[in-house]
């Protein structure tokens, strides 16, 4: 090969080379994780420490309130935003023209999207509830004395039966959040949870199946209680909402 060649060759290549090189951009991000879905033993502050998170910020993104209930198998948002793909690859080649086409694709998405919709239970697709024991409400949900009361307050005396409202996993069984006494927590749906609070004895362990009208537990006065009732909530994912909206009329 003779020289004038060989230099003809290394300039086209060198030319295909500036035209085709591609930039590698990283910029990092706060990691793969966007939900967190709560184990066994966790807590807000532990969960919020592991993620390098303010537990506060963590309980407003959740929509959580003090004392920051959280359920086993629960998920949380941990980010506002989902993590974008942060590889970019960059072509310094001048841009080809864009061919114009009268052709239109057929819209798949919006006929998708029409499956998907029928597919979505409404209101009929809820837990049904009973009232776990007989009594006079005498606390609503709302706001008590300036604060958030996030369930009823049902009166009776020591040691009456309470119910299961409906089917489910027990999911909690303890008294180690202040304030609650004896709490039970059970689990009826992915979303649908129902607590029952200051009971004088709890009859059932986390991690027993229960069915609906099954005696869980027994009316009491512990932790913060003034007298003996029963606090029943009942909260779909971290949001407590108001139990008489699910329960039937009486």
């Amino acid at each position: 090969m003779d020289a004038a060649l060989r230099i003809v060759l290394l300039c086209l290549l060198l030319v295909l080379s500036g035209c085709f090189r591609t930039v590698i951009q990283y910029t990092p991000q706060r990691g793969p994780h966007q939900t967190y879905q709560v184990r066994s033993g966790d807590t807000l502050s532990s969960i919020a420490r592991r993620y390098h998170l303010d537990y506060q910020v963590l309980a407003r993104r959740n929509h959580l309130r003090s004392p920051y209930l959280i359920y086993v198998g629960q998920h949380l948002s941990l980010w506002s935003e989902a993590p974008r793909a942060s590889y970019m690859p960059t072509n310094t080649a001048s841009p080809k023209p864009r061919i114009k086409s009268d052709f239109k694709a057929p819209s798949r998405v919006k006929k998708s999207a029409k499956r998907v919709a029928k597919r979505t239970p409404g209101k009929s697709g809820a837990v049904s509830l009973r009232w776990p024991l007989d009594g006079k409400v005498t606390s609503r949900f709302g706001r008590r004395q300036g604060r958030p009361h996030d369930g009823v307050d049902i009166g009776a005396k020591e040691g009456t039966p309470v119910h299961a409202a409906a089917a489910g996993e027990v999911v909690y069984a303890d008294n180690r959040l202040s304030g609650y006494g004896n709490l039970i927590i059970v689990r009826h749906s992915h979303d649908m949870f129902t607590a029952y609070t200051h009971n004088q004895r709890n009859l059932v362990s986390k991690g027993a199946r229960v069915q609906q009208g099954d005696i869980i537990a027994r009316v009491g006065h512990t932790g913060r209680a003034s007298g003996s009732h029963l606090h029943f909530e009942v909260r779909r994912g971290p949001t407590p909402v108001d139990p008489q909206a699910y329960l039937p009329r009486r």
